[in-house]
């Protein structure tokens, strides 16, 4: 039976091609790339050594074909011209072999993100430590670690990822999809792709994980945050976004605010 595959290619830009020119001609191809057979998702993710591209294909055929013709097309031909052939590395990873428990085989390496370690970050007034990475799961998916004292999340959608919420501390009140759902210490919850929902928390300090399939979001966390070496709840007003911009930066990665 057929399955998804994640394509994970990493590779670095030719030198005088600057970062905005580049995401520039890649927002440039997305129509391009959408139309590919098998095409289901995509991701870039910034990294060290360069950038790191994540496609979810319907299945290994489609994989294997878009590779044959991705630099003929007119527009990925431009994309292409800044990468730098060299430094190219290409993985085919079986979204089944997580569900199977093949871990060895779908991620690029085992690791270990203890209790004081991942990358810190103040986002709207709450702490969130990005415990994996799309990079680090063969894009399968993102864990983040929330905490915070008070608020809510507004009303909003995801169009690119499932989420899903396991309350540690504290008491919190979801709407998934229309439903409210009191949460406490030990609950989780399933927030598909497509379906609206929001959380207040009603009984502080909350502490949450936030599991994102496929991998990715925190690319959008690192958009809408600023890094931090103080593991607490930011103070009020520390860390925030320029709220007028929040809903157009979000929805450039999918995801889409309600209220």
């Amino acid at each position: 039976m057929d399955t998804n595959v994640v394509e994970i290619t990493e590779f670095a830009l030719k030198p005088g091609f600057t970062e905005q020119m580049f995401l520039q001609t890649r927002d440039e191809v997305n129509d391009e790339v959408r139309k590919l057979r098998g095409f289901l998702n995509r991701r870039l993710l910034k990294s060290a050594g360069g950038w790191t591209e994540i496609f979810e294909w319907a299945d290994m055929d489609s994989a294997k074909a878009a590779g044959e013709v991705w630099s003929s097309l007119p527009g990925i031909k431009n994309y292409c011209s800044m990468v730098n052939s060299a430094s190219i590395k290409v993985g085919y990873h079986s979204v089944a072999a997580v569900a199977g428990g093949e871990a060895g085989r779908s991620t690029p390496h085992a690791f270990c993100s203890h209790a004081l370690e991942g990358e810190a970050r103040w986002w709207l007034g709450s702490l969130a430590v990005i415990k994996a990475t799309a990079v680090q799961t063969a894009g399968q998916f993102t864990l983040i670690e929330v905490l915070e004292s008070e608020g809510e999340a507004p009303l909003h959608v995801h169009h690119r990822e499932d989420e899903s919420f396991l309350v540690i501390e504290g008491e919190i009140e979801f709407e998934i999809g229309g439903k409210a759902i009191m949460a406490g210490p030990g609950s989780f919850l399933f927030g598909p792709r497509d379906v609206p929902h929001r959380y207040t928390v009603k009984r502080g300090p909350a502490r949450m994980l936030f599991f994102f399939t496929p991998g990715g979001f925190e690319e959008l966390l690192r958009a809408t945050s600023v890094p931090t070496a103080d593991r607490r709840i930011p103070p009020d007003g520390e860390g925030m976004p320029d709220m007028e911009t929040f809903p157009d930066v979000v929805r450039r990665y999918g995801c889409e605010l309600l209220s």
